[in-house]
């Protein structure tokens, strides 16, 4: 199999999840710079580390993109300029219908709520190395990928407590959940590439043979009417849409995301939108581009400004869209 040179992904779901631990503890809020421009506001945040975020934040839609910012970036949608950061990073990220974000890392997850400055919660794995996260839109219950000795995903019923534990049956990466509750996973499995479903109210998964043309395996998503999956190999990152009946997987519909060639990072379908970020070719510079979707094609929109933070110290692993509570 000719693939990208990822970040995560050519590695083992284990070691995908390893690559970022947070960066420095969270310090008190900053205060408000009242009048001060902007870009001198980000400047001065950028050097301190921790948590911080420009006032009027959590009114729009937000990125937040692990792996940058000493954890994770919190930047404008679709402005696209850094209007925060926050200590905690990981391999992958996800957000609920509320705009609450998850980061996987290590044997715990932190939430935070959508624009806040400190986690409002914390969950507990039975295991390490946290990698895929995806939130039920029926039930809010919270799924996460893990490095288990008998179990490998976790699933939290409303987002909350302990959680309850399954073997997916072969070695996850991500997970997704579709409009029915069914909750999706894929990674290996014997060599090849493995795809497995835990049907809702079901206490088993099912594991399904899938064809190779679909590309290393990267973000499962719900896009409305299909489960997606982000296919990572050479060339073009590419969103396969899958019909699941009965013993069989099918491709009704694949979307292909041109201009990238090398270190593509997880996906998020967002508002007929799919956001990925990648390093422009020939360069180190990573950008987060902006695709239309189911369309593809090349990006509409490159993100490339991270404010005063180097862009050597840039190395996003995974993005979503974090909604506005009031949508």
């Amino acid at each position: 199999m000719k693939s990208l040179e990822l970040s995560s992904h050519a590695l083992t779901a284990c070691a995908a999840a390893a690559l970022l631990a947070g960066c420095g503890g969270a310090q008190p809020p900053i205060s408000a710079p009242g009048a001060m421009p902007q870009s001198r506001a980000i400047a001065s945040h950028a050097g301190r580390g921790g948590s911080w975020m420009l006032p009027g934040t959590s009114s729009g839609e937000l990125i937040y993109a692990t792996g940058g910012c000493g954890g994770t970036c919190v930047i404008s949608y679709p402005g696209g300029t850094v209007v925060g950061a926050l200590p905690t990073g990981g391999a992958s990220i996800c957000s609920d219908d509320a705009g609450n974000v998850f980061i996987p890392e290590d044997d715990k997850v932190t939430e935070y709520a959508h624009g806040g400055q400190s986690p409002i919660t914390t969950l507990n794995l039975p295991g390490d190395l946290a990698a895929g996260c995806a939130v039920d839109p029926m039930t809010n219950n919270l799924a996460v990928v893990f490095a288990g000795s008998s179990t490998n995903v976790a699933i939290f019923a409303d987002e909350t407590g302990t959680p309850t534990l399954y073997q997916s049956g072969i070695g996850s990466y991500y997970c997704g959940y579709d409009n029915s509750g069914d909750l999706f996973v894929n990674g290996l499995i014997q060599g090849g590439y493995g795809f497995a479903e835990l049907r809702n109210g079901s206490g088993n998964f099912t594991t399904f043979s899938v064809d190779e043309s679909l590309g290393f395996p990267g973000r499962l998503q719900w896009d409305g009417k299909h489960i997606t999956w982000e296919g990572l190999d050479s060339g073009n990152v590419t969103l396969s849409r899958l019909a699941v009946s009965g013993s069989s997987v099918s491709v009704v519909g694949t979307t292909k995301l041109k201009k990238i060639t090398r270190h593509a990072s997880e996906s998020w379908i967002y508002n007929a939108t799919v956001l990925v970020a990648y390093n422009i070719v020939g360069t180190r510079n990573n950008v987060i581009g902006i695709w239309n979707y189911p369309k593809g094609g090349k990006p509409k929109q490159n993100i490339k400004q991270f404010g005063s933070f180097k862009k050597r110290m840039i190395n996003f692993q995974a993005v979503t869209v974090s909604v506005a509570p009031s949508r």
